[in-house]
């Protein structure tokens, strides 16, 4: 079930001036991510936005699907309930959650639903806010405590612990800047410090930023061939414990026999 609360709240969060700079940020990473991404069916679940997040995308065919109507632009639209969608199985080529899995109650539930609906080798792509990131702890203890307390943050390797679980390639994981500032009016010079930072942490395997992006691959299992070992045998040099002689090998020994008589 979705928490309208909170996806009312982020819907507003995003349209004001720091809210609209981090959707910015996360935005290009999900632009570079639907770079990967191909197929005749994307769905979107969840509606956090008035922008469309998959304007660059190459997909043909485009579907927000959310339990309510919010205003916004670009695809189609269809209310259905989340937690059971009315999709076929195996009939979409990609799944986009723009924070979706924080404003569900079970969020691993939504996660099977989307797996169901994937075809073979079919993406997933998920963002979502980073609870160690500095924009998003000073909203955890600030102005928007009450309904960010009412979101469940989930830190981007648990959600690849459950991608793992149900059988998903990890293509990408990307994060946001780190900065607790982000205007849009600052210098390039006054970020390389910031940019150095993120790098080295990078390295570390530390992650700070504030949005997460994760792009993951539904993994086809080749099964082994059942009922081929049985013709293995007919390769075999022995037959009933003696060595099979070939017609070539056989007129060799005799025609040396003719040569020593």
């Amino acid at each position: 079930m979705m928490n309208r609360r909170f996806q009312s709240f982020l819907y507003r969060f995003f349209q004001s001036p720091k809210g609209h700079s981090l959707l910015q940020q996360e935005k290009a990473l999900i632009e570079q991510a639907l770079e990967q991404v191909f197929g005749l069916y994307l769905v979107q679940l969840g509606i956090v936005s008035s922008d469309d997040l998959l304007s660059n995308s190459r997909v043909s065919n485009k579907v927000m699907i959310d339990n309510h109507w919010l205003r916004f632009q670009g695809a189609k639209f269809i209310e259905a309930n989340i937690d059971f969608l009315p999709l076929k199985s195996d009939s979409i080529d990609a799944v986009v959650l723009p924070h979706t899995l924080e404003s569900v109650t079970d969020p691993y539930h939504v996660l099977r639903q989307v797996d169901d609906v994937l075809i073979a080798e079919g993406n997933v792509l998920i963002t979502g806010f980073n609870p160690a990131g500095c924009r998003i702890m000073r909203n955890l203890f600030g102005e928007h405590r009450r309904h960010f307390k009412q979101a469940n943050l989930v830190r981007a390797h648990r959600i690849i612990d459950w991608l793992n679980v149900l059988g998903y390639d990890i293509e990408m994981v990307s994060y946001t800047s780190l900065s607790c500032l982000m205007k849009s009016d600052a210098s390039e010079n006054r970020w390389k410090p910031v940019e150095f930072i993120e790098r080295l942490l990078e390295k570390m395997g530390l992650n700070f930023g504030n949005t997460y992006c994760i792009l993951a691959k539904k993994r086809v299992f080749s099964p082994t061939p059942v009922g081929l070992n049985w013709r293995v045998s007919n390769w075999l040099a022995v037959n009933k414990g003696r060595s099979v002689v070939s017609n070539r090998s056989h007129r060799a020994q005799r025609n040396s026999l003719k040569k020593d008589s």
